[in-house]
């Protein structure tokens, strides 16, 4: 049996990570940015950027998208989420809670009620969800929102309550946050801090982030991860002594992250990284609101990644250049993955509405324009009806004629010639 090759405990976290997983299918963005995710969760509140007007934390809301079940996202974030499950059990008081400061890992659908409920004086402090109702008031209930399927955690029903909305607020990690329910009174939420580890399809967002509840406000501040190919297959994958060694060393990794405390500092190089690029950078070619509101942010971005390097290869509060410019190429990756992903709902949206078209007059048989518009008008405008009738008549299932009214002017007639319902 070969022996354990062991790591130095200089390795950054990231290193460590990428070996634990090379031999697992998921892309390595899909791996870099779960460790990202993990490493923000374990910080909590402890650690911040003074940025003056306003303070910078490091959590993170990633999202990571695949439409391709081979690229393995759920399993991508399952062995992250394990790995903090680890570290959170060996920072357990003797009586099982977790201390104050550390995150709670929230998987299940989730309500803005039961959201403040989990960062309140009602707070869950124990990864079993249960309620404890004489928790002390002001103190930091950090959550990790976990959920390998973004539409079961952000149902239609969250949506519509103001999930998002509150999901907003707390990306920026208010001091104070008072919620108002309808029955249960007011829920003051104290040292606010989240972080989103989640995954989805492109059909998902597609069907979501043109709503006007996921807008370019959740959207600008999530981290897009996109891939459509595997790292590899392995067929009979094997967890040996050395991937549980490697599992052991992460989870130190974090429990020693988690004792650092304080506001991180850019030394003289690192600062002049990071002004030499925010000075230089341009507005990007698209313009649609989830591209801008991204862009809006991106400086922010940089810097909460630039301080998980700084934790992960050095667990001291000094961003270095190399963290700066780091972090400024998986941005750029990033905004790379967003136009992707949205490339991909454009096509996946172009599909519907064709489909969309298509099912009215698969319905009616035969129709003039002006009344098909009266039908579709919630769902896309003149212009929009016009490219998909355009694609439906190409496609040989579609059949125009101009027929006069001798009350009116001439009006286009549309005819179904595919198969009826």
């Amino acid at each position: 049996m070969a022996s354990i090759q062991e790591v130095s405990p200089s390795d950054d976290f990231f290193s460590v990570y990428a070996k634990y997983t090379q031999g697992q299918e998921s892309p390595q963005a899909f791996h870099f940015w779960t460790a990202v995710g993990i490493l923000s969760g374990i910080c909590g509140r402890n650690v911040l950027l003074d940025r003056g007007y306003y303070t910078l934390y490091p959590n993170h809301y990633i999202v990571l998208s695949s439409g391709s079940a081979l690229c393995r996202k759920s399993t991508a974030l399952g062995i992250g989420v394990r790995i903090l499950k680890d570290a959170l059990g060996r920072l357990r008081g003797e009586d099982g809670t977790i201390i104050t400061g550390l995150p709670t890992i929230l998987s299940s659908k989730m309500t803005p009620e039961a959201l403040c409920r989990a960062l309140s004086r009602k707070g869950i402090d124990s990864l079993d969800g249960t309620f404890d109702e004489n928790a002390l008031e002001g103190v930091s209930r950090p959550v990790v929102l976990y959920s390998s399927e973004l539409g079961v955690f952000m149902s239609k029903a969250s949506q519509a309550s103001g999930l998002v909305d509150l999901l907003i607020d707390f990306y920026d990690c208010p001091d104070e946050w008072e919620y108002i329910t309808k029955t249960q009174g007011t829920d003051l939420v104290h040292n606010v801090y989240a972080s989103l580890l989640a995954a989805t399809t492109p059909n998902w967002i597609a069907d979501n982030v043109t709503s006007s509840v996921f807008n370019q406000g959740l959207v600008g501040r999530t981290i897009f991860v996109y891939a459509d190919k595997p790292n590899l297959r392995v067929g009979h994958p094997e967890y040996t002594k050395q991937e549980a060694y490697y599992k052991d060393v992460l989870a130190e990794h974090l429990v020693s992250i988690a004792s650092l405390s304080g506001s991180f500092v850019e030394n003289d190089e690192a600062r002049k990284a990071f002004d030499d690029w925010y000075t230089q950078r341009e507005e990007p070619d698209d313009t649609n609101d989830g591209a801008s509101g991204f862009f809006g942010r991106e400086h922010d971005h940089v810097l909460k990644l630039a301080m998980i390097f700084s934790i992960a290869r050095r667990r001291t509060l000094v961003i270095h250049k190399e963290d700066i410019l780091d972090a400024i190429q998986k941005i750029a990756e990033v905004r790379i993955s967003f136009n992707l992903i949205f490339r991909e709902v454009v096509y996946e949206r172009e599909i519907f509405e064709v489909k969309y078209v298509e099912g009215m007059l698969q319905e009616v048989g035969e129709i003039g324009r002006s009344k098909l518009m009266k039908k579709v008008y919630k769902k896309m405008n003149g212009e929009k009806l016009d490219e998909c009738l355009k694609a439906l008549e190409a496609s040989g299932l579609v059949e125009s004629s101009v027929r006069k009214s001798a009350k009116g002017p001439s009006s286009t007639w549309y005819k179904y010639t595919g198969e009826k319902k």
